[in-house]
């Protein structure tokens, strides 16, 4: 009976000791680094599916895809030219291999090649008025031409991206929860150009309503055949110096005004008759057409090759062959002050006057 009123003493400790172990062992879990990890709205980020993880889901056709919370707006104008702002041309996918994924899983990938694209991915946020926020993403281009041999193949399936283009991206926050990236409300941040590699892009603004929008933004002045855009990892958090962008004007749908397609100057006829054009920076089909009188369709023809075929540095375009004369409708008109350009060059009623030809010259 003693040994039994001994263990039914002992009990009550060993229950209590018992219980300190468990509360030590519950403590030293928190420490742990999965249990320290919480989402992102817990870390302040007010966006959904902020690192574009997924699941995507189709924005109007099998091409274009994106993340379910983030919305994908496309600009079709201003077209000044064929390969201008085409959205019909554009894909948008998830990306999931290095170096164009940052972090986690995926990122959101936009293209369009030998064409230029304006797009903006965004997205609507609940907040309260007078709060200021903190909106920003990493953004990687990649815009170039592959170098191709004297057959027009690719020597290589990669090439350093080249600011040329003119491309840029930006984020911007509508204080009043709107869904128009052209909206003067918009207070967006400096452009970034991070070609090759990541960069970020960050702004801040005060809320003006119950609700703001994020945008995602991305342009190229200039076409290329690699002409990609990566995004990943956006934020949007309490926080910020906060402002306002009353009366600022819209924003521009292209950096810069698009130049006039550059003049070429018209090189001599061979021994035997025939004009062949060595290319120089800044040729291309139309301006070689316009310089020699002739077309772009007779230039792919007489030299196979496409009519988005990008040009090389010393390569030889065929304009006439040998033995031909230069048909009569095809010849270099008369220069005059009110020269109209020749049909195949495209036009802006911004530009300047297409360059006139010498009148001797017969091409």
């Amino acid at each position: 009976m003693t040994g039994m009123m001994r263990i039914d003493r002992a009990l009550p400790r060993l229950m209590m000791v018992g219980l300190v172990a468990l509360l030590l062992i519950s403590a030293g879990s928190s420490l742990s680094p999965l249990a320290s990890v919480t989402p992102a709205s817990a870390q302040g980020n007010l966006l959904q599916d902020p690192g574009f993880e997924g699941p995507y889901t189709g924005r109007g056709r099998a091409t274009l895809n994106t993340p379910v919370p983030w919305s994908l707006w496309l600009a079709s104008t201003p077209r000044n030219f064929e390969w201008q702002n085409r959205d019909d041309q554009v894909r948008a996918f998830p990306h999931n291999t290095s170096p164009e994924l940052r972090t986690g899983a995926a990122s959101q990938n936009l293209n369009a090649p030998f064409v230029t694209y304006t797009a903006a991915l965004y997205q609507q946020v609940t907040t309260t008025p007078d709060t200021n926020l903190t909106a920003s993403a990493w953004g990687r281009l990649k815009t170039c031409n592959l170098a191709r041999d004297e057959n027009g193949n690719p020597t290589a399936d990669n090439c350093g991206s080249a600011v040329e283009s003119g491309a840029f991206i930006r984020v911007g926050i509508d204080p009043n929860g709107g869904t128009d990236p052209n909206s003067a409300a918009i207070v967006w941040s400096a452009n970034i150009t991070p070609h090759d590699r990541w960069e970020q892009a960050t702004v801040s603004a005060t809320a003006l309503g119950g609700t703001v929008t994020m945008f995602i933004y991305v342009t190229q002045q200039w076409p290329a055949e690699l002409n990609n855009a990566w995004i990943d990892d956006a934020s949007l958090g309490v926080g910020g110096a906060g402002g306002t962008a009353p009366g600022q004007p819209a924003a521009t749908l292209a950096p810069t005004p698009i130049p006039f397609v550059p003049f070429v100057v018209p090189q001599g006829e061979q021994p035997d008759g025939s004009i062949i054009h060595t290319v120089q920076s800044g040729d291309t089909l139309s301006s070689i057409a316009v310089a020699y009188g002739t077309t772009v369709t007779a230039l792919t023809e007489l030299n196979g090759i496409r009519r988005r075929a990008v040009l090389q540095l010393g390569q030889e375009i065929l304009v006439r062959p040998a033995g031909s004369a230069a048909p009569a409708d095809t010849a270099a008109p008369e220069a005059t002050d009110q020269a109209a350009p020749p049909p195949d060059t495209p036009t802006d009623a911004g530009a300047p006057p297409a360059p006139t030809l010498d009148p001797n010259f017969r091409g």
